[in-house]
């Protein structure tokens, strides 16, 4: 697959994904019993989400890896640093060719949300879930899963609704963490979160979607969006897998909004 091709396609699969993915398994989750810890997996969840609200900071670092078919794209590379009530910077890049690099940063310094693409000038957005949202695709999700989850938003959190089929998984380590695991389906992505067992914090997520799902998410990006680039390719789909990994997590941290800015 060409360069450019492969840049279109990557990015707004992943973007459609993500959207399709936030609405469709953001839902209510059946309680199931792990046998070692006696906590089934509502329980889990639940204080999940209790020891994400209770923090006043969150950083990390992490990458994110995408792989369609067998080509395997360069891996993007972030930091997240948010803080209540309304303080945010997400940075992200991603060196796709010697001469391209996919590069953004999104930031709430408490003056605004701001979003810069590039090279660009900063841009203005009219609120906290437009600029997250907006940076979704681009940044393969590193503005969404986090984020949503930490600010509690309607989309991208994690935890907010709980999934309607989740099944328990056995326990794994992410790096020398270990974590609950959990997975869901939905037309044709399976989705596993990995949750530290201590910490009770999300150490890893990732998406795997059919060749037969991709086909028709494209089909029907295209059709809604019949002019928009990288949908007219002749390629057929493959399946995409993606995985978004944090580490160096650290919480409540001091943090002042000059901390922010860009």
């Amino acid at each position: 697959m060409k360069t450019t091709t492969w840049l279109k396609l990557k990015f707004g699969i992943v973007l459609g994904a993500a959207a399709l993915l936030a609405v469709g398994l953001a839902t209510v989750a059946r309680s199931q019993t792990n046998q070692v810890d006696k906590l089934s997996t509502q329980e889990i969840f639940k204080k999940s989400q209790d020891a994400y609200a209770a923090l006043t900071s969150y950083s990390d670092e992490g990458r994110v890896i995408s792989t369609i078919g067998t080509s395997e794209g360069a891996p993007i590379i972030f930091s997240l640093k948010m803080a209540r009530p309304n303080l945010y910077r997400i940075e992200w890049h991603q060196q796709e060719t010697s001469s391209f690099m996919n590069k953004g940063v999104v930031w709430s310094a408490g003056d605004g949300n701001y979003m810069v693409m590039g090279d660009g000038e900063a841009q203005r957005e009219a609120s906290q879930e437009m600029t997250l949202g907006g940076a979704t695709g681009i940044s393969g999700g590193a503005t969404a899963t986090i984020p949503g989850t930490f600010f509690q938003l309607g989309w991208g959190n994690q935890l907010g609704s709980l999934w309607s089929s989740n099944k328990q998984q056995p326990d794994e380590k992410v790096d020398a963490v270990d974590c609950y695991v959990f997975a869901s389906q939905l037309n044709g992505t399976t989705r596993t979160l990995w949750i530290g067992k201590k910490d009770l914090l999300i150490h890893q997520l990732r998406d795997v979607t059919s060749a037969e799902a991709m086909k028709a998410l494209v089909a029907e990006i295209a059709k809604r969006n019949p002019n928009a680039p990288g949908y007219q390719s002749n390629a057929e789909p493959r399946g995409l897998i993606s995985t978004e990994t944090h580490r160096n997590i650290v919480v409540n941290q001091p943090f002042a909004p000059a901390d922010f800015k860009r």
